[in-house]
This record gives structure tokens, C-alpha cells and sequence, in this order.
């Protein structure tokens, strides 16, 4: 889809260049809130961009299977891509991040299997999952759940951002590590 984007400031668009060639993503979306609200894009960027980013306790391989379960709810594309990218980049092994993005409880270690099921619940709207939550500040702290919380909020709000704007796509392949892992589209039913 093509969009006149307009100009966007050196700084920011020099920026934004650097990080699509780092993760093969497009930030075209953000250079469209530049161009039609400015109010709109410092709000997305100096506020969401930096509440989503953040992690003060949780562990990357949590942040990185609470982030990809989430955005799968919401998309199967690029923002899935990124999240796997990204958490490769923090040092999360291709073999959670595999397990993670196939959907393979059995692959992962039991708290990731637990941050698995807790934000499958979490984006269904699964108001029994108390116990889990309970489960996940006995390992993190509520700091770490408060981490978590930015994650699985970031996972929705990417999406629906992009194709609010038209600049949402169709599913992708998902790579991890040079190799394609068909994604687990997750839908309303219950996680495994």
C-alpha cells in the first residue's frame, strides 16, 4: 500500500531508516503520524514507544514469549517478525523463540510455558486467570509483572495501530534463525 507519507525531520527520519534496515521492518506507519498529527506521533513515540520498550526485572526469554504470544493474537506478520527479531537480538535461543512463535508448550521450559499460557488468557479476555497471575509474581515480582503487562499491551497495540492506519498486512512466514516456523495463529480458544 502505498500512502504519501510526507517529509519527516532529518533526526527522525534517519532513525527510523537505521532501524528498518536493522530489523527488515517497515516504520512507515510512523512516518504517516508525522506527516498527518504531530501531537499524535510524540504521544506514540515518547509516550507508548517508551512504556512498551521498557523492562526493569523480567527476564528476556519471558519478555520475548510474553511479547510474540500477544502479537499473535493481534497480527501474524511483520510485528510478530520484529518481536522474534528483536528477542534474538537480546540473546533469547531460537529454540524458545521457536516453541514460542509454533505455539510448542512441550518445547519450552515450565515458567515460559507458564508466561505462554498466562498471556494467551491474558489477550482472550480469560478473567480465571488469577491463579496464574499468582504464579507469575511468585517467579517475577510484581515488578516483572509489570514488565510483563507493558509486553502484552505493546503485542496488541502495534498491530491495531497499523492497520487503524492502513498500513496493516497480510500474515508472513515468521523466521527464526534463517529458518521459517509456521505460527500458531491464536484464536479464542483455550492454550494447550
Amino acid at each position: 500500500m502505498t500512502q504519501n507519507i510526507g517529509p519527516i525531520s532529518w533526526f527522525a527520519e534517519r532513525t527510523l531508516r537505521k532501524m528498518e534496515k536493522r530489523y527488515d521492518y517497515s516504520f512507515d506507519y510512523v512516518r504517516y503520524l508525522w506527516h498527518v498529527s504531530r501531537p499524535a506521533y510524540r504521544r506514540f513515540s515518547f509516550g507508548f514507544m517508551w512504556f512498551a520498550t521498557g523492562r526493569e526485572v523480567l527476564p528476556a526469554d519471558a519478555g520475548a514469549v510474553a511479547g510474540i504470544v500477544s502479537t499473535l493474537h493481534a497480527d501474524c506478520g511483520p510485528c510478530t517478525q520484529i518481536t522474534v527479531n528483536m528477542a534474538a537480538e537480546a540473546g533469547v535461543s531460537a529454540n524458545i523463540l521457536s516453541a514460542a512463535v509454533s505455539g510448542d508448550l512441550n518445547a519450552l521450559p515450565e515458567n515460559l510455558a507458564l508466561v505462554y499460557r498466562f498471556t494467551h488468557a491474558v489477550v482472550n479476555a480469560d478473567y480465571n486467570a488469577g491463579e496464574m497471575r499468582e504464579e507469575i509474581i511468585k517467579l517475577y515480582g510484581e515488578k516483572g509483572l509489570a514488565d510483563m503487562a507493558a509486553v502484552i499491551a505493546a503485542g496488541q497495540v502495534y498491530p491495531s495501530l497499523k492497520r487503524t492506519l492502513g498500513f496493516g498486512e497480510t500474515c508472513l512466514k515468521v523466521t527464526v534463525n534463517q529458518h521459517d516456523v509456521d505460527a500458531h495463529r491464536l484464536g479464542a480458544k483455550a492454550a494447550a
